[in-house]
């Protein structure tokens, strides 16, 4: 059974706040991709990050918590959407501006910078309790999210692509 909040304080309203702003931002944003690859990317940041919080955060290693409690509690769970649209921010400026070559290396450097104010951030309203963790570990670890998320931006939209021309009709 998920947990309703100690209390409703900072790292409960920086959620909220946080979401609201990411999502009005993701939906203001000129439209760039089809839907199906829009959600994709979401649908994947979400599995993302809960495998990762699992694996990190779970009884297994126990590095860290998430908010109030030790165990999962609903704003955990309403925390996880803050994090799809990061990632879809992080492809969609990608693909506008054409990075490639050694701009993808920066570029990889820059948002990975930008995630780890993002968690600098969120230390700061208690989001997270570190205990054998460091901040400084995060770094690597955006690094590592970053290349995959374009792994899997690259892989889905070359499919996209491909599957695209298999319906256009030959004359």
């Amino acid at each position: 059974m998920l947990l309703l909040p100690d209390k409703f304080d900072e790292n409960e309203w920086f959620i909220v706040i946080s979401l609201i702003v990411a999502y009005v931002l993701l939906v203001k944003l000129p439209k760039r991709f089809p839907l199906t690859i829009t959600l994709l990317i979401l649908f994947f940041g979400m599995a993302y990050v809960q495998v990762s919080d699992h694996i990190l955060a779970g009884s297994g290693f126990n590095l860290y918590d998430i908010n109030d409690y030790g165990k999962y509690e609903w704003f955990d769970w309403i925390g996880w959407f803050i994090y799809p649209p990061f990632g879809y921010f992080f492809i969609y400026f990608f693909d506008k501006w054409s990075i490639r070559g050694l701009r993808l290396f920066w570029y990889i450097l820059g948002w990975s910078f930008i995630a780890m104010l993002v968690e600098w951030i969120s230390l700061k309203f208690n989001m997270f309790k570190y205990y054998r963790w460091n901040f400084a570990y995060s770094y690597p670890i955006y690094l590592l999210t970053l290349c995959i998320y374009l792994l899997f931006f690259l892989y889905v939209n070359r499919t996209f692509q491909k599957l695209k021309s298999l319906k256009k009709p030959v004359h």
